[in-house]
């Protein structure tokens, strides 16, 4: 079958690279893209069989079609691909936002061809810098967003791509994955630019940029990634992404007024203490893939004592209760020790 590949950035290329080592026997890769180096290098690297100047031709004979571009591109390129599309294509995209795109696909595309939405959710880096590999999305989460007018036999030939791609899939409805790539893609993308403007914005940011380690790259690392991307989620996904700017505004404002107390910041009991250790065990347990603690407002309330343990701490104080309940936690790597603070 033929596969086109429309955006031959490193998720693109990374898509052909995958399909032609690993089954070459059933694609046959054809690439778009628009940006003449990118074009050039997807070809020299392998990663498409053929690469095409022309859109009408590289979709003409297409059995599945992946839009790989940003979101705000994609109203046209459905548009101008619409012609050319053949008897029961496929046609799915990486996009980062999904129910514009199905509204799109449902207005634009013809009844012959249908529509799956798909987004690799790959773990490792994936910045417009980032070298393509055909191992890029082993074992990743791939959303499969299908509307409702989406052929099964469409729906299955994504399936079929994504579990090709060595990724799993992932099911989901429009809106459930707009809201959570506004969560862990979006705000990542806008904190990270806030932060670097922040800073960079400073007279003094010449002298401070000598002092850049490594706390500071990896939370610039979001805006490596071509600005479009996040520009066409942000226009496509307003509702989610304020819903979860008004969410990091709260903390904010909460780490904010924890550091204006003289009385208690930097005290092992202090508010600011609650939401560093709470932060920290939450990082720890999704680096170990351990399932997330309950939400609370302080991450996960304290288990209710036992009445021995209630006890002690009226015989002996708070002090050996808390060492009592450190050594009775101490299997549990995902507890940041209080101790330390």
């Amino acid at each position: 079958m033929q596969a086109t590949i429309i955006g031959l950035n490193q998720v693109g290329t990374s898509i052909g690279m995958c399909l032609r080592v690993n089954h070459r026997n059933v694609y046959h890769v054809v690439g778009y893209e628009p940006d003449s180096q990118l074009h050039g290098l997807a070809e020299k690297s392998g990663g498409v069989d053929k690469a095409e100047w022309n859109l009408d031709v590289a979709v003409r004979e297409a059995d599945m079609v992946i839009i790989n571009l940003p979101v705000n591109s994609a109203y046209g390129i459905l548009e101008n691909i619409s012609p050319y599309l053949k008897q029961g294509a496929t046609v799915t995209d990486t996009c980062d936002t999904k129910r514009s795109i199905l509204h799109w696909a449902d207005q634009l595309l013809p009844d012959h061809a249908s529509f799956v939405g798909g987004n690799p959710l790959i773990k490792t880096d994936a910045s417009s810098t980032g070298n393509p590999s055909p191992h890029l999305f082993a074992q990743s989460p791939y959303a499969i967003v299908p509307s409702p007018t989406s052929a099964p036999a469409s729906v299955g030939a994504v399936q079929s791509l994504c579990q090709d791609l060595g990724a799993r899939p992932l099911f989901m409805d429009p809106a459930e994955h707009d809201s959570f790539t506004a969560a862990v893609v979006g705000i990542p993308a806008l904190v990270s630019a806030a932060t670097i403007n922040s800073v960079s914005n400073s007279p003094s940011w010449h002298e401070i940029s000598k002092f850049v380690g490594s706390e500071f790259v990896s939370i610039s690392e979001p805006m490596s990634r071509d600005p479009s991307w996040t520009n066409g989620m942000a226009s496509t996904n307003r509702d989610m992404l304020l819903h979860w700017l008004g969410n990091i505004q709260t903390e904010v404002g909460k780490i904010k007024s924890a550091v204006e107390d003289e009385t208690e910041v930097g005290t092992p009991e202090s508010p600011l203490a609650d939401m560093l250790v709470n932060a920290w065990e939450n990082r720890l347990r999704l680096e170990l893939g351990i399932s997330p603690k309950p939400p609370t407002s302080m991450g996960e309330a304290e288990p209710m004592p036992s009445s021995g343990e209630t006890m002690m701490s009226m015989l002996f104080g708070g002090l050996m209760y808390r060492v009592f309940n450190k050594n009775k936690r101490r299997d549990d790597p995902t507890k940041y020790d209080r101790n330390k603070l």
